[in-house]
Formats: structure tokens, sequence, C-alpha cells
């Protein structure tokens, strides 16, 4: 398809706002909330690792300052570890562990609260930078200090989250692994919607609302998808069933609606929860394969702009990835590979359909 100059009328009268490149000042903001936005996605990548190491309850306490530094000698190290030995991950599963095995699980979960420290240096002190340089345009600060709490957030989650593991059971509670997974998403989806903003994307200026309607949808049923794969991970339900397309031969498996009452099927039961994560995949690879034919097969093929396109190409793309991705996972029993991958997908995914949301959405009135 042709580029489109500013202004452009398509076919059906649809048009785009018009477009002028971000201020030069703009330039660096926008690639701080890129290494941001990268910055949070490798966090992602390594709080996979880190659970999936189970290395993630090896830190028992919680020090925001003095916990960057580790320990530095033998001793200090000696220390570290019987504090671990009083709590029951050690206690019920790890017990005999070497001081050379658990600094193996303390280093990924020490690397992922340093990287948590790193991200909120890298954000504050260019942040105080652009602020004495008022460089910042009308409007944006205060977005970038909801950002900054955000991210705040996200870390008192991971405290939270770590904390319900080190009472009696030793496996933190699904549904602050959760929260901790949606508050790191939240973080760089902010941070996308803000670097567009920055940038003057392009945007619709009369949109197709049934298409854009489609495309909420879909996006609400992918943050519901990433939920219950984060209760799926919490709960170890992908080490069950590992058949697929069938669960142990089953469609629907009578084992995933055991619990009485029935709700607890939803959010408690192991195999309910494995089943609604694989019911919501099969919605989302026929739903985004319907929104690209809706898109491709219809008037409004003619109507839609080289951006717009090429955000449901990559959406439909990444969703025939992320399944397979899914499926692998399952059939070869949770992999520490398959499993991180098929996590940091979800990121894509998710940033793939706020993309194409804000290419359809209405433009800002001025």
């Amino acid at each position: 398809m042709a580029t489109m100059t500013s202004g452009q009328m398509f076919p059906g009268d649809f048009a785009m706002e018009k477009i002028d490149r971000p201020e030069k000042s703009n330039i660096q903001l926008i690639v701080w909330l890129w290494i941001i936005l990268g910055l949070t996605g490798a966090m992602v990548l390594i709080g996979g690792v880190t659970r999936l190491t189970h290395s993630g309850l090896s830190m028992v306490e919680w020090r925001p300052l003095l916990g960057a530094i580790p320990p530095l000698d033998e001793q200090e190290w000696q220390e570290t570890f019987q504090k671990y030995r009083n709590f029951p991950q050690y206690q019920k599963l790890n017990a005999g562990m070497t001081l050379g095995e658990f600094k193996q699980i303390f280093f990924w979960e020490y690397l992922h609260r340093l990287f948590g420290r790193l991200i909120g240096v890298v954000f504050l002190v260019p942040w105080i930078w652009f602020i004495i340089r008022k460089q910042i345009p009308k409007g944006i600060n205060p977005k970038l200090a909801g950002l900054f709490v955000l991210g705040g957030l996200q870390g008192l989650m991971g405290w939270y989250m770590v904390k319900s593991g080190l009472v009696d059971n030793p496996a933190v509670s699904h549904y602050r692994l959760a929260a901790h997974l949606m508050l790191a998403f939240s973080v760089m989806v902010f941070s996308l919607l803000l670097i567009f903003r920055l940038s003057n994307r392009e945007r619709a200026l009369n949109p197709p609302k049934k298409l854009l309607a489609l495309s909420y949808f879909i996006t609400g049923i992918i943050v519901l998808q990433i939920v219950y794969g984060a209760f799926t991970a919490g709960l170890k339900a992908g080490f069950m069933m590992n058949t697929f397309p069938k669960m142990n031969g089953e469609w629907i498996p009578s084992l995933a609606y055991s619990m009485t009452p029935f709700w607890h099927n939803l959010v408690e039961n192991h195999f309910g929860i494995q089943f609604i994560h694989r019911t919501l995949g099969w919605l989302l690879l026929f739903g985004i394969g319907a929104l690209g034919l809706s898109a491709w097969l219809s008037p409004l093929k003619n109507q839609l702009s080289a951006v717009q396109n090429r955000a449901i190409q990559l959406l439909l793309a990444m969703t025939v990835t992320q399944f397979t991705l899914g499926a692998l996972t399952i059939i070869y029993v949770v992999p520490i590979e398959l499993a991180t991958a098929h996590q940091v997908g979800a990121s894509i995914l998710l940033l793939l359909a706020v993309s194409l949301n804000h290419s359809l959405a209405p433009a800002r009135k001025t």
C-alpha cells in the first residue's frame, strides 16, 4: 500500500490525523522511555527464570537500600544461608541443600531485585534532569509521575508476593503473582502510550467502530489470559495434563469442575485454571484471526493505513507464535526456555494489541 500523506482521505471518507514529526526535545524523552520499556521487559524475563528455578524465596528479607549489597565473604554467606534455612522452602523442599546450591538460587532472586533498583535509577535520574532542563511537554509530567508510582508499586507487590511463601506453604500466592506481573505489564503499556503521545503517532479521525470494538475486546481477553497464565504458573498447573490439544484425552476434563462451590474451579482448581488458560488461548487465536479477516476481506481493506495494517499483521503473527509456545510448554512439561519465552511473548502480544488500539482509536481533538 502506498504511503499516506498527511490528512489524505481513504475510500469511505476514512482519514488519518495530520502527523508532524516529534519535536527535537521530545526525541530524548522517547529514547529514555523506550529504555524503560525494554528494561522492564528484561525484568519480566528475569522474573520468569527466577520463578522457574524456584529462586524467588531465597532472599527472606526486603531491604530496599542495603539489599543491593550481596554477601561479600564466607561469614556473610553463611549468615544469609542460615536465615534461609529458618523458612519453609528449605525445611520442606530443600533440606540438605549445600551453600553452593543456595548461591545458585540466590543469584536469580538477587539479580531480579537488583534489576528493579536499576530501573528505578534509570527512570529517576533522567526524569530530574529533564525537569531541570524544562524538556517535558505540558501535561506529560503528571503521567511520568504516575509511571514512577506504578514502578514503585510493582516492587512493593513483589515483596508482598514473596512474603506469602515465607509462612507455612513454600509457594507464593498465585493472586499476588498475577498482581506483580500485571503491574510490570502496566509499566510497559503506560511507557508505550507515552512514547506514542510524544512521537505524534498517527491515529484515525473517523475510525471503523466495529473494528475498534473488536480490537478492544481482544485486548481485554489478552489481559484476562495473562492473569490466568500467572495463575497457571503460580499453582504450577502447567505440570498437569501435559497433552495437547486434549487434556488427558478429554476436551473438557472432569477434574476441571470437581471443586465445590463451583466458583473455586475458576480461581483455585489447578485443572480448571489450566483449562481456562487453554480455552482463552483458542479464543484469542480465532478472535485475532477474525480481526484480520474483517480488516482484509471487507470494504475496510482499502480504508486502513499502512500503520494499521502492519499492526494487525504483527498481532496475528505474534498470536500464532504465542499459541505455539504455550502448546509446546505444556507438551514438554514446562521447560525453562519455553516457559520463559511464553511469558515474554505475553508482554509482546499485549503491547502489539495496545499499539493496534492506539492506531484505530479516534484522534485527540485539539
